[in-house]
């Protein structure tokens, strides 16, 4: 009998490590920055959503999610032109000496951009 506990557990144990990591490599479990919409030298970023909300939500759904959205003014016109509404982004605002940068109070709010990492889309 605890030759057949024994076996049960270490079966459980694998059928747990093989889910996880089935669900890990889904694309709901992509959760980042995603671009959203992009406008007059804008990009706006959904931040710590799924790649699967940034492909079928908009603006309006998730805003009334509570996501938290910033606009970044990108300077950039080949860096604007390269990213693409649905890219996982880093982005890093732009700061001056003191490592300080400038949040215009809008709603969203806008942040210049200093950099802008591509991770996928």
């Amino acid at each position: 009998m605890n030759k057949k506990k024994i076996i049960l557990g270490i079966a459980l144990a694998v059928a747990l490590c093989v889910l996880s990591s089935c669900r890990a490599s889904s694309p709901e479990a992509e959760v980042g920055d995603y671009v959203i919409n992009k406008e007059e030298q804008k990009i706006l970023v959904a931040k710590d959503i799924s790649s699967n909300d940034a492909e079928s939500h908009n603006f309006s759904d998730l805003k009334k999610r509570h996501v938290e959205m910033v606009y970044y003014i990108v300077e950039d016109a080949q860096v604007y032109a390269e990213v693409e509404i649905g890219d996982k982004v880093k982005v890093t605002p732009k700061t001056n000496d003191k490592g300080e940068y400038v949040v215009m109070q809008s709603d969203p709010p806008q942040i210049v951009a200093g950099k802008i990492e591509r991770l996928s889309k």
